[in-house]
Protein backbone atom coordinates (compact mmCIF):
# COMPACT_ATOMS: atom_id res chain seq x y z
CA UNK A 1 0.00 0.00 0.00
CA UNK A 2 1.41 3.39 -1.00
CA UNK A 3 1.94 6.02 1.68
CA UNK A 4 -0.38 8.98 1.35
CA UNK A 5 1.30 12.30 0.70
CA UNK A 6 0.88 15.13 3.17
CA UNK A 7 -1.09 17.85 1.36
CA UNK A 8 0.71 21.09 0.54
CA UNK A 9 -1.08 24.42 0.39
CA UNK A 10 -0.33 27.80 -1.08
CA UNK A 11 -0.25 30.70 1.34
CA UNK A 12 -3.54 32.00 -0.11
CA UNK A 13 -5.17 28.60 0.41
CA UNK A 14 -3.93 28.63 3.99
CA UNK A 15 -5.42 32.09 4.58
CA UNK A 16 -8.78 31.01 3.16
CA UNK A 17 -8.82 27.99 5.47
CA UNK A 18 -7.57 30.01 8.45
CA UNK A 19 -10.31 32.60 8.09
CA UNK A 20 -12.95 29.86 8.19
CA UNK A 21 -11.43 27.80 11.00
CA UNK A 22 -12.44 28.06 14.68
CA UNK A 23 -8.83 27.05 15.53
CA UNK A 24 -5.52 28.79 14.86
CA UNK A 25 -2.83 27.37 12.65
CA UNK A 26 0.63 28.25 11.43
CA UNK A 27 1.79 28.02 7.83
CA UNK A 28 5.18 26.36 7.42
CA UNK A 29 6.47 26.00 3.87
CA UNK A 30 3.22 24.67 2.42
CA UNK A 31 2.08 22.78 5.51
CA UNK A 32 -0.59 23.83 7.98
CA UNK A 33 0.04 23.06 11.64
CA UNK A 34 -2.46 23.53 14.47
CA UNK A 35 -1.14 25.75 17.25
CA UNK A 36 -0.63 24.35 20.73
CA UNK A 37 -2.79 25.45 23.63
CA UNK A 38 -1.52 27.80 26.32
CA UNK A 39 -1.14 27.83 30.09
CA UNK A 40 -2.02 30.34 32.79
CA UNK A 41 1.58 31.57 32.89
CA UNK A 42 1.57 31.93 29.12
CA UNK A 43 -1.63 33.97 29.21
CA UNK A 44 -0.39 36.18 32.07
CA UNK A 45 2.93 36.88 30.36
CA UNK A 46 1.20 37.70 27.06
CA UNK A 47 -1.14 40.13 28.82
CA UNK A 48 1.73 41.71 30.77
CA UNK A 49 3.99 42.33 27.77
CA UNK A 50 1.17 43.86 25.73
CA UNK A 51 0.19 46.11 28.67
CA UNK A 52 3.80 47.19 29.34
CA UNK A 53 4.59 47.92 25.70
CA UNK A 54 1.28 49.68 25.03
CA UNK A 55 1.66 51.92 28.09
CA UNK A 56 5.27 52.80 27.19
CA UNK A 57 4.36 53.61 23.56
CA UNK A 58 1.05 55.38 24.15
CA UNK A 59 2.29 58.77 22.89
CA UNK A 60 4.19 57.41 19.89
CA UNK A 61 3.09 56.41 16.41
CA UNK A 62 3.31 52.73 17.34
CA UNK A 63 0.71 50.00 17.71
CA UNK A 64 1.01 47.02 20.02
CA UNK A 65 -0.82 43.88 18.96
CA UNK A 66 -1.45 40.71 20.92
CA UNK A 67 -1.73 37.45 19.01
CA UNK A 68 -4.53 38.63 16.72
CA UNK A 69 -2.49 38.82 13.52
CA UNK A 70 -0.23 36.51 11.57
CA UNK A 71 3.30 37.63 10.80
CA UNK A 72 4.40 36.75 7.28
CA UNK A 73 8.04 35.69 7.09
CA UNK A 74 8.18 35.40 3.32
CA UNK A 75 11.89 34.54 3.02
CA UNK A 76 11.34 31.46 5.21
CA UNK A 77 7.82 30.79 3.80
CA UNK A 78 6.33 30.81 7.33
CA UNK A 79 3.34 32.64 8.79
CA UNK A 80 2.65 32.47 12.51
CA UNK A 81 0.92 34.31 15.34
CA UNK A 82 3.56 35.89 17.62
CA UNK A 83 2.33 36.48 21.16
CA UNK A 84 2.90 40.22 20.67
CA UNK A 85 4.12 42.57 17.95
CA UNK A 86 4.93 46.27 17.77
CA UNK A 87 4.46 48.17 14.52
CA UNK A 88 5.57 51.79 14.33
CA UNK A 89 4.04 53.87 11.56
CA UNK A 90 1.37 52.32 9.38
CA UNK A 91 0.86 48.57 9.63
CA UNK A 92 1.49 46.80 6.33
CA UNK A 93 -1.16 44.16 5.79
CA UNK A 94 0.01 41.88 3.01
CA UNK A 95 -3.42 40.81 1.82
CA UNK A 96 -6.94 42.20 1.58
CA UNK A 97 -8.31 40.32 4.62
CA UNK A 98 -6.04 42.31 6.96
CA UNK A 99 -5.04 39.15 8.76
CA UNK A 100 -1.31 39.17 7.97
CA UNK A 101 1.33 41.81 8.79
CA UNK A 102 4.91 41.94 7.57
CA UNK A 103 6.40 45.05 9.18
CA UNK A 104 6.76 44.71 12.97
CA UNK A 105 9.82 46.18 14.65
CA UNK A 106 9.43 44.04 17.80
CA UNK A 107 8.17 40.46 18.16
CA UNK A 108 7.54 38.65 21.43
CA UNK A 109 7.12 34.92 21.98
CA UNK A 110 6.37 33.22 25.29
CA UNK A 111 8.26 29.94 25.25
CA UNK A 112 6.28 26.79 26.02
CA UNK A 113 7.78 23.37 26.77
CA UNK A 114 6.04 21.89 23.72
CA UNK A 115 7.15 24.61 21.27
CA UNK A 116 10.46 25.98 22.65
CA UNK A 117 12.68 23.94 20.34
CA UNK A 118 10.64 24.90 17.27
CA UNK A 119 10.50 28.58 18.33
CA UNK A 120 14.29 28.82 18.72
CA UNK A 121 15.32 26.51 15.87
CA UNK A 122 12.79 27.52 13.18
CA UNK A 123 11.05 30.74 14.10
CA UNK A 124 14.07 32.69 15.35
CA UNK A 125 15.98 32.46 12.04
CA UNK A 126 12.74 33.22 10.16
CA UNK A 127 12.11 36.30 12.34
CA UNK A 128 15.68 37.46 11.77
CA UNK A 129 14.99 37.58 8.02
CA UNK A 130 12.11 40.07 8.43
CA UNK A 131 13.78 43.31 7.35
CA UNK A 132 11.66 45.63 9.51
CA UNK A 133 12.34 43.63 12.69
CA UNK A 134 14.77 45.21 15.18
CA UNK A 135 14.14 43.28 18.41
CA UNK A 136 12.93 39.81 19.39
CA UNK A 137 12.01 38.69 22.90
CA UNK A 138 11.60 35.09 24.03
CA UNK A 139 10.03 35.01 27.49
CA UNK A 140 10.57 32.02 29.77
CA UNK A 141 7.62 30.59 31.70
CA UNK A 142 9.87 28.68 34.11
CA UNK A 143 11.80 31.59 35.61
CA UNK A 144 12.13 35.36 35.29
CA UNK A 145 14.33 35.24 32.20
CA UNK A 146 14.20 36.65 28.68
CA UNK A 147 16.30 35.90 25.62
CA UNK A 148 16.68 39.33 24.03
CA UNK A 149 17.79 39.52 20.40
CA UNK A 150 18.49 42.87 18.72
CA UNK A 151 19.74 43.95 15.32
CA UNK A 152 23.06 45.78 15.44
CA UNK A 153 25.74 46.54 12.86
CA UNK A 154 24.03 44.45 10.18
CA UNK A 155 23.75 41.34 12.34
CA UNK A 156 21.93 39.99 15.37
CA UNK A 157 23.21 40.05 18.95
CA UNK A 158 21.64 38.33 21.93
CA UNK A 159 21.72 38.57 25.68
CA UNK A 160 19.97 36.60 28.42
CA UNK A 161 18.30 38.89 30.94
CA UNK A 162 17.50 37.09 34.23
CA UNK A 163 16.15 37.83 37.69
CA UNK A 164 13.35 39.97 39.05
CA UNK A 165 15.69 42.97 39.37
CA UNK A 166 16.84 42.78 35.75
CA UNK A 167 15.83 45.19 32.98
CA UNK A 168 15.49 44.64 29.23
CA UNK A 169 16.74 47.76 27.42
CA UNK A 170 14.77 47.81 24.15
CA UNK A 171 17.34 49.73 22.12
CA UNK A 172 15.24 50.61 19.08
CA UNK A 173 12.22 51.80 21.05
CA UNK A 174 14.37 53.38 23.78
CA UNK A 175 12.30 51.90 26.60
CA UNK A 176 13.19 49.64 29.51
CA UNK A 177 11.13 46.66 30.61
CA UNK A 178 11.62 45.57 34.20
CA UNK A 179 11.30 41.84 34.69
CA UNK A 180 9.64 42.56 38.04
CA UNK A 181 6.78 44.21 36.10
CA UNK A 182 6.67 41.51 33.45
CA UNK A 183 6.62 38.59 35.90
CA UNK A 184 4.68 40.30 38.71
CA UNK A 185 1.60 38.06 38.50
CA UNK A 186 3.40 34.75 38.01
CA UNK A 187 2.91 32.29 40.85
CA UNK A 188 6.19 30.35 40.94
CA UNK A 189 4.78 27.80 43.42
CA UNK A 190 2.30 26.28 40.99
Amino acid sequence: MAASAVPRFTHDEFLEREQQSPFRHEYIRGHIEMMAGGSERHALLCAAIVRILDTALLDRDCRVYGDAFLLRMAAADISSYPDAMVVCGQPNFVERRKLVLDNPIVVVEVLSPSTEDYDLREKLPAYQQVTSLKEILFLSQDKAAVQYWYRQDGGWKSVIVEGMEAVIPLRHLAIDIRLADLYRRIDWTS
